[in-house]
């Protein structure tokens, strides 16, 4: 057994995007595994809804300390009183490897707190962290990269991005994310009526990184020509992007059309999955989506752009169809030769679950990543 810091801005019960889903499912196999782990994470926002704990954080060999910090580089007392905290838990209960969800803030403090105690420091790069902060902040990024032991990332395409601005390529590892395929199945029922309409959806946080501006003009072309209903399971944390999709769908009479779920629990998503057609995805950008994944697992067929790891999800022609990012032409034909396809996207939808049944289970990412960890610590026990 070993003892693994893991530090990240959110963790079960908190849910804000799929980092929350991801640790979370991560420390259930490495507490299996028969590792000792302690969480930090950021404190529960005060307007937080309750949520129950789930029963695997009763374990003994796991702590959950809500100390993180949101802006390390503008709290240095902060970051100094979290070193002290750290060095205390370390005297007590040593630490044998930390590691980091996103580069900053998680993978800064980290380095730092791995510095302050002397442990290797695996720092998992998960999509925007690099994309944002190569132009945003790309001295900070560069320093936490280089003072990693090791990084994990989650695509071929964020790896590229992160050499590009120092190398790095030599300590990586790309493990893409995962999905569980016993809680995101198919729906059971029989096929729709052939009159029905055929439902499109997507699902998240609903960020302009996401195509909002080519998400909304597809679905008012998709309903000037086809009898479809749009589903938007999310919410955005830009008050503008609410009030514009909302705009949008009173503007040109599609309010029986487009339903916005808004945010939903985790465990409801399959739900919403089931009665949908087709997924799409019109993203700028992105890490590796769990959406897409949560999709592919209920056996939908994904019409999404190309943009960082998609095309490491998507077989293009065979789960589904790529489109170049922003290309409003190409993925509204796409999804109008599923929509006019009903076995195409039967076939398709099927070949996506099984897709991501044998490429994408979390037993493959769990030890995946221990791997990486082992390499960390170069021997030293894990």
């Amino acid at each position: 057994m070993v003892h693994i810091g893991l530090v990240t801005p959110s963790f079960p019960p908190m849910v804000d995007g799929g980092v929350a889903i991801a640790t979370g499912r991560l420390v259930q196999y490495l507490l299996r595994y028969g590792h000792r782990i302690t969480v930090l994470t950021q404190p529960l926002p005060d307007e937080t809804p309750a949520a129950a704990e789930p029963s695997w954080a009763a374990s003994a060999a796991l702590t959950i300390a809500y100390r993180a910090i949101d802006a390390p580089l503008h709290a240095a007392a902060g970051v100094a009183a979290l070193q002290r905290w750290v060095q205390e838990r370390h005297a007590r209960c040593p630490f044998d490897v930390l590691l980091a969800y996103f580069v900053y803030p998680s993978g800064y403090l980290a380095t730092r707190l791995g510095d302050t105690i002397g442990v290797p420091v695996v720092c998992s790069c998960r999509g925007n962290d690099i994309t944002k902060d190569m132009f945003i902040d790309p001295a900070t990024l560069a320093t936490v990269l280089q003072r990693s032991t090791r990084l994990i990332f989650v695509s071929d395409s964020l790896q590229g991005m992160a050499h590009t601005l120092t190398p790095c390529r030599e300590k990586s590892t790309i493990v893409a994310n995962s999905v569980d395929c016993t809680q995101f199945t198919p729906a059971l029922t029989s096929s729709p009526a052939p009159s029905a309409p055929v439902i499109l959806g997507t699902s998240g946080l609903m960020r302009w990184k996401k195509g909002i501006d080519v998400l909304l003009p597809l679905i008012r072309e998709l309903c000037a020509t086809h009898d479809v209903q749009m589903h938007i399971a999310g919410y955005a944390l830009d008050d503008e992007i609410d009030r514009q999709m909302t705009r949008f769908v009173n503007q040109h009479g599609l309010s029986d059309r487009v339903h916005i779920l808004g945010p939903l629990p985790h465990e409801r998503m399959v739900d919403v999955l089931r009665q949908m057609d087709i997924y799409v995805n019109t993203s700028y950008q992105e890490g590796m989506p769990n959406g897409v994944l949560e999709a592919m697992a209920c056996a939908l067929p994904v019409v999404a752009t190309t943009a960082d790891g998609i095309p490491q999800l998507v077989d293009d022609g065979v789960t589904g169809y790529l489109c170049p990012v922003g290309d409003l032409e190409a993925l509204a034909h796409s999804c109008r030769r599923l929509i006019d396809h009903p076995d195409l996207r039967s076939r398709m939808g099927a070949a996506a679950r099984q897709r991501a049944q044998h490429v994408f289970h979390p037993e493959r990412e769990a030890r995946a990543v221990e791997a990486v960890l082992r390499q960390a610590c170069d021997g030293s026990g894990v």
